[in-house]
Order: C-alpha cells, then structure tokens, then sequence
C-alpha cells in the first residue's frame, strides 16, 4: 500500500464535515497561550479552530491535497509523513503537541511517538486521541467468534493500527510522558457501534457520560492527556 497515495485519494473524495464536538472537546484541553502542532491534520478543520481561538498554531499531514487546502484557509501546513520522515521543526519547540484520529493509520506509530516527544517542550502537553478497539460491541463480537469490523469504528478497515487503553499508556511512560487525564468520547454517530436509542434525546447524554467515566468500555475514542517529564515546565 503507498499511504500517501491513498491519503491524497482519501481527501480528495472528503469535504470539510467532521465530528465538531470532538473538536471541541480536544480545544477544551489545550493550555492558554500555547504553541501547537498537530500532526496529521488533514486538512485543517482543528487547526483552523485553533488559529481562530488565539493559539500559535502549525500542523503537518501526509497528503499534499490535503495540505494544499489547508494553506488555503491561511494556516501554516508542511507535508510530512511521519512513517518516513521527521517532523519538520527543531526539538522542544512546542509546548503542546496534538495527534487526533491518526496514529491508527500509520505503519510505524512508534515513530510518531518518538517524534511528538522530540518536538515538545519539558512540561508540555501531548493530546492524543484514538478509536478503542475495546469498546464493548467490540468485545462482544470477538466473544462470540467475530472479528468486530466497523465502519467508522476502530476496526474500520482503513486503519492500520488498534489500540486499547492499557497499551496507550504503556506507550506513553516509554516515550517520556506522564498521563495526567484519561477521558473518552462515544462518538454516537457510529452506528455500527450504537443502536439508534443511544441517539434519542436524554439517552444520548447517558452514553455520553458513559464513555467519559469508563472510556476503556464505552469510549468510541480514547483521549489522553499528557505531560512530557522534564525539569522544566513549558511556557
């Protein structure tokens, strides 16, 4: 597979419309005054939120087409695949690095972990948010012999990688990180993974709350908040 390739057809058939309340919940988390990258940010819609809010705020994606659109609402975006290549800024030069919804498509995550660490500053903050191969529909199929493939879920067949919550910690001690919050977010959207009730008002707001109290069960997304360990705290 030539994942740049499919990156760029992938963007190419995609228009702007994302999940906005993710957006909004990663925004809630990044520190006031913060200098941000985000890696592998398509083609820009969290990062034009970011600029928007105030932030200083650079990103990387792999698709050139994807990059190209992202210039073109006046951010700053540099190609880069992470499988191959480093990020294009010298070491701890950010003071919060974001990863949303992308680890998963790449071959060589480890890389990408090692290179978020790279660019960030002592004390600052790593936000990294992926699909839960854990949630319990997934479980369930597995339980009864299946493998869970979802559209839209962290089994959808585009991703590359899966990740469940222990091992998202156990990667983030072995780069350097100290996970200060662990959240999730049910993405009730995804209706391979919840019936069409947990969309009905009020039930909506118990699944919701649901995946934030017991994200490794319910989460459709796992979200990590991290510091990077240091003597020094980044400003």
């Amino acid at each position: 597979m030539d994942l740049v390739k499919e990156a760029d057809r992938y963007w190419d058939a995609k228009d702007d419309r994302v999940d906005q309340e993710r957006l909004s919940l990663l925004l809630s988390l990044v520190p006031r005054g913060a200098r941000v990258l985000v890696v592998d940010g398509g083609p820009g819609m969290l990062a034009e939120r970011l600029q928007h809010a105030g932030f200083e705020v650079c990103m990387t994606e792999v698709s050139a087409h994807a990059t190209a659109r992202a210039l073109a609402k006046g951010l700053r975006a540099q190609v880069c695949d992470t499988d191959t290549q480093s990020l294009p800024f010298p070491d701890a030069h950010f003071t919060c690095v974001i990863s949303d919804s992308a680890i998963e498509h790449r071959f060589d995550h480890i890389r990408v972990f090692t290179e978020c660490a790279r660019v960030l500053a002592p004390g600052g903050i790593f936000l990294l948010l992926v699909p839960n191969i854990a949630h319990w529909r997934h479980r369930l199929q597995l339980l009864c012999g299946r493998w869970p493939e979802v559209r839209g879920a962290a089994s959808d067949r585009c991703h590359l990688r899966f990740f469940a919550l222990p091992e998202l910690r156990a990667l983030m001690r072995q780069h350097g990180f100290h996970v200060q919050h662990t959240t999730g977010y049910a993405a009730l959207w995804v209706k391979g993974l919840w019936p069409s009730v947990c969309r009905a008002p009020g039930v909506k707001w118990i699944f919701s709350r649901l995946a934030r109290a017991w994200p490794a069960l319910f989460a459709r997304d796992l979200l990590l908040s991290a510091t990077k360990n240091g003597l020094q705290r980044a400003t």
